[in-house]
């Protein structure tokens, strides 16, 4: 049985992999001259979920994160790379 404090790191790790993965996001999508409405319509998400992601508020699964990297013409593996 894991003890709290390592669940603890794990969560915190997760946490801060989910706020660097939606900086990457909003990064990508202002160096596109790309709204949030804009990248939401794109990729068929609503605008809340948007801002949600970029705030590093909201995970997301896998067809959310092929949705918005077709959306912003990148590749998904350069979403989760450094």
């Amino acid at each position: 049985m894991q003890s709290v404090d390592e669940i603890w790191r794990v969560q915190k790790a997760y946490i801060s992999e989910i706020k660097q993965l939606g900086k990457k996001i909003k990064k990508i999508r202002a160096s596109k001259k790309m709204t949030q409405q804009t990248l939401a319509d794109l990729s068929e998400l609503d605008i809340r979920t948007i801002q949600r992601i970029e705030a590093g508020e909201y995970g997301i699964g896998l067809h959310t994160l092929f949705a918005l990297a077709d959306s912003l013409d990148i590749k998904a593996s350069e979403l989760l790379t450094n």
